[in-house]
């Protein structure tokens, strides 16, 4: 009896599982993507790329050089005076501004396709897009009408407290001075590679092979790492009513990060002519009685016509964003140390962010 059951149980399972598999499609290969698939996302891509641009805070509208105003008298500091090695050390004295030049830039998307849950057919579709800018040569002009020069000489004792006796070899200043020019001198500052990259996420429609822009992140630079660059903390973005927002550089769950993918119809948002209160905060450089920060602001839909100098403290920024026209912009935030904009011929240092602002 227990076997006939059984066997009536199989038979009634296995005509339920063959009726459902009969009004079921069988689901696609993997990868279920095609060549139109690509395609219709490059298409949708071009579209937005004079927008998503990542060198728009470095060069203007029809590769114009952007202008850093900076206009500064620089005193010699401590650390001016001091040597390891003996090598001279040359100093902006007068700075009068500056400005980049990209030479070799180039750009790479990286497409993920891929469905909401993998478990349905894929008539929801995205794309994942990570949109890369970058350069493997780009130059830092610095214009100045003074130099500091100061030389060194080696000065040797030896230390006969231990066994064997040591020489050591110190160093100090053998001379001071400062050179003017009748005209405004340019020194190059070669920025060997610096990536900008973002997140994007396209949305297949559902009757064609087209897709739409739906989210997108700004962007964080630092060169030449993270680890040198000056260190954003946060951004604080003020509107004339009294919201304040903080920004900050990593995804987070209250959506207020750089790189949070966020959809382009609930961006932060503006009104054309609305002024925008922009402090920007950072954690470094420790000392700044040898080093400090400049802070520079500029806005762009897509293009940026023109920098301002916001720098308030050597660790603060504080300025106005304003946008003129409607349309998917960004506030770009750049940060430069007093130890790179002084010095010809040391590593480039620098931070920039950027972040994506529906302007309605």
């Amino acid at each position: 009896m227990i076997k006939r059951y059984l066997a009536i149980l199989f038979v009634g399972v296995m005509f339920i599982i063959l009726l459902s598999s009969c009004s079921t499609e069988s689901p696609p290969l993997w990868p279920w993507w095609t060549k139109a698939d690509s395609t219709a996302v490059e298409q949708e891509l071009a579209l937005w790329r004079d927008t998503l641009n990542g060198f728009h805070s470095i060069v203007g509208q029809n590769n114009t050089v952007l202008q850093y105003p900076i206009d500064l008298l620089n005193p010699l500091v401590k650390t001016d005076t001091m040597s390891t090695n003996g090598d001279s050390v040359v100093k902006i004295a007068h700075i009068k501004g500056f400005s980049n030049v990209i030479v070799d830039g180039l750009h790479l998307d990286e497409l993920l396709f891929g469905v909401k849950n993998d478990t349905l057919l894929p008539h929801d579709t995205f794309c994942y897009v990570t949109y890369q800018d970058s350069t493997r040569n780009c130059i830092g002009v610095l214009r100045y009408d003074s130099l500091w020069t100061i030389k060194f000489y080696p000065v040797t004792t030896v230390d006969t407290t231990v066994t064997p006796p040591e020489t050591i070899i110190t160093y100090h200043v053998a001379s001071i001075t400062k050179t003017g020019f009748a005209t405004t001198r340019e020194e190059q500052d070669t920025i060997q590679h610096f990536t900008i990259m973002r997140k994007l996420e396209l949305k297949k429609d559902s009757t064609t092979t087209a897709y739409h822009l739906k989210s997108l992140t700004g962007f964080g630079t630092y060169i030449p790492n993270t680890t040198d660059a000056p260190i954003i903390s946060y951004v604080i973005l003020t509107k004339p009513n009294g919201l304040v927002d903080t920004i900050r550089y990593s995804p987070r769950t209250d959506g207020r990060g750089i790189y949070n993918l966020k959809h382009k119809d609930s961006l932060y948002s503006v009104a054309i002519n609305e002024a925008i209160g922009v402090r920007v905060v950072t954690s470094t450089p420790s000392d700044t009685l040898t080093d400090r920060n400049y802070f520079f602001l500029s806005c762009g839909i897509p293009y940026v016509a023109s920098k301002y100098n916001i720098t308030t403290s050597a660790k603060m920024g504080s300025g106005q964003a304003i946008f003129a026209q409607a349309g998917l912009g960004q506030i770009y935030i750049e940060v430069i140390p007093a130890s790179t904009l002084f010095y010809p011929y040391r590593q480039w240092k620098s931070s920039a962010w950027a972040i994506p602002i529906r302007v309605k």
